[in-house]
């Protein structure tokens, strides 16, 4: 009895220094502690995994990007070094983006400064940027963008401990396999989002469809090729038909259209599924790495 409560106490004890993990399987702990409690959507990108894939590393090294490099001129950071973890959250209206890596935050600081940025402070923190946007630094490792109103709601809950990632984003999020590098998900339907769609003709027949979107995940990873899938989640089965045949349509148009000197295009299209059961569609794309590469290779030519 000795030895096994001994044992038990050891566990315990070991169990209280692991380190928290995250309920999404996603997104860290201490992104996920700051999501605002009203987000419908997330997009996030775990940097420190893909960053190894050989798809990052051949499109970092062979795509310009002139907007990465102004980022580092601007503020001394190289977000394909010393960013790990990028997450956006929005509620429809407004986002927020929330960040972990490596930050000197008196070096940043300065660098702001020296540009004439003058921060104001809200409850210790200083917000670098106008009435329209601004970034803060909670941390050495946490750096969080977005509207100053956003932001200062932000260092609000991250003080009361309260909000946090909502349950139903984050039981989504769990339905995606945990070594996805790029993840999605949307709760509460596509009209909540505003997006700038017509109402009329084609367009707004699609429109129609995406309204009765209740929910949709996306996970994607680059490890070995292109291994995605996306669910969408509809409040009719007739709605996932239409969203089910759109897809299709898309992917045959795509075969229609393939050049007959590029036929091993065509085993791209092959490697997207399309399915649906009752009011879920779903697609999935498992595109080996010889075919990823030579996809990228043809697209990166153009």
């Amino acid at each position: 009895m000795r030895c096994a409560a001994a044992v038990a106490l050891v566990a315990l004890a070991l169990s209280g220094c692991q380190p928290k993990k995250s309920a999404s399987l996603h997104v860290s702990p201490a992104l996920e502690a700051l999501v605002p409690s009203d987000t419908v959507v997330v997009l996030g990108v775990n940097l420190a995994s893909i960053g190894a894939t050989a798809i990052y590393q051949k499109l970092i090294t062979r795509v310009p990007l002139p907007q990465l490099d102004e980022f580092e001129q601007q503020t001394g950071l190289d977000p394909r070094k010393d960013l790990s973890e990028i997450l956006v959250c929005s509620n429809g209206k407004n986002a927020v983006l929330l960040v972990r890596g490596k930050f000197r935050v008196p070096d940043l600081q300065a660098r702001f400064k020296s540009k004439g940025i003058t921060p104001s402070n809200y409850k210790g923190h200083d917000l670098f940027g106008d009435e329209r946007a601004a970034i803060t630094l909670l941390d050495d490792s946490t750096a969080a963008a977005g509207s100053p109103a956003a932001l200062r709601s932000l260092i609000d809950q991250a003080g009361s401990k309260g909000g946090g990632l909502p349950p139903e984003l984050r039981d989504l999020l769990r339905t995606l396999p945990e070594g996805d590098q790029v993840y999605a998900a949307l709760t509460g339907g596509v009209e909540n989002l505003n997006l700038p769609l017509p109402r009329e003709g084609n367009l707004g027949n699609i429109l129609d469809a995406l309204r009765s979107v209740d929910s949709a995940t996306l996970g994607m990873n680059l490890s070995k090729g292109i291994d995605a899938v996306a669910v969408v989640n509809c409040k009719t089965a007739g709605d996932a038909k239409f969203v089910h045949d759109l897809v299709r349509g898309l992917v045959g148009f795509g075969r229609l259209n393939t050049p007959d000197n590029k036929p091993e295009m065509l085993k791209l299209y092959d490697a997207i599924h399309v399915t649906q059961q009752q009011t879920q569609t779903k697609v999935i794309a498992d595109v080996p790495q010889e075919l990823a590469d030579h996809f990228l290779d043809l697209w990166l030519k153009k």
